[in-house]
């Protein structure tokens, strides 16, 4: 970190708030696949080798019988991905972290192509959040 305190400069706010908002859906989704497999769970003849909702969700794949945890997980990856452009599209560049306040001192937020330790291209590219 150069300045100690160029996190705290107020152009990033809005930088932010998205990434917060990124973070809570990020957190919703993970208390909800918890849930949803320990509903699946309790059934006597559930697999989860065989049962993906996200993978199915990725495929577009929509079954018209979800319930309604699993249309609230739709929802949320769906918001989620979007989240995650508009992060992406806010970064001044890519392959670099850029210092934010997310309320608890310095984090950083970066959208990598090229893995930043090996300099390897990346399969996928990534967000990465580090708070």
């Amino acid at each position: 970190m150069e300045n100690l305190i160029e996190y705290l400069d107020e152009s990033l706010i809005p930088l932010e708030e998205k990434v917060k908002e990124y973070l809570h859906i990020e957190r919703d989704i993970r208390l909800l696949e918890v849930e949803l497999l320990s509903l699946q769970s309790i059934k006597p003849d559930f697999n989860p080798e065989q049962h993906s909702l996200e993978q199915s969700i990725e495929d577009g794949q929509r079954d018209s019988s979800l319930n309604d945890k699993e249309q609230k997980m739709v929802e949320l990856l769906e918001q989620y991905r979007k989240l995650q452009d508009e992060v992406i599209a806010m970064l001044p560049e890519k392959n670099k972290f850029v210092e934010l306040n997310l309320g608890y001192g310095p984090s950083q937020v970066g959208y990598f192509t090229v893995d930043p330790d090996t300099r390897v291209t990346l399969n996928e590219p990534v967000l990465r959040v580090v708070h």
